[in-house]
């Protein structure tokens, strides 16, 4: 039977805190975050750069508890810079009877890398609504 491949997890248009060009590679991202979109450490994962258009794939590491830093490091720093708006997917192989019924985990973020909401996604050329005073 056919594996298809499928996002499995997003957090959606996080700011980019910092670059470390020095460190061995990875992205660093909150384990707050990680932990919402079920990401583990060393986990696969695709930076897609809403900033500059550019994509990347990388590993996931966790951050400090309770700090919102979005940190690309290693040769991602070449590509990521403090102020980026990035998108973070990981993706993961389904069966046909899994791949029928899934759903992605969906981590939607403010300015500051703190969780506004949880899936689903919004298709098309619509705008989610922002709640009154946001």
């Amino acid at each position: 039977m056919p594996f298809r491949k499928l996002l499995s997890a997003k957090i959606h248009r996080a700011t980019v805190t910092g670059a470390d060009l020095e460190y061995e590679g990875s992205i660093t991202i909150p384990p707050e975050l990680m932990e919402a979109a079920g990401i583990v450490p060393y986990e696969s994962i695709q930076i897609w750069n809403v900033t500059r258009g550019s994509r990347l794939e990388t590993y996931a590491i966790e951050g400090v508890r309770g700090s919102s830093d979005i940190c690309a490091n290693g040769a991602a720093a070449h590509h990521v810079y403090p102020g980026d708006k990035v998108i973070l997917a990981t993706f993961a192989f389904y069966d046909r009877d899994d791949a029928a019924t899934h759903c992605p985990r969906l981590i939607f973020v403010d300015d500051h890398n703190q969780i506004k909401h949880e899936g689903p996604e919004v298709a098309g050329p619509q705008r989610r609504a922002e709640p009154a005073g946001s």
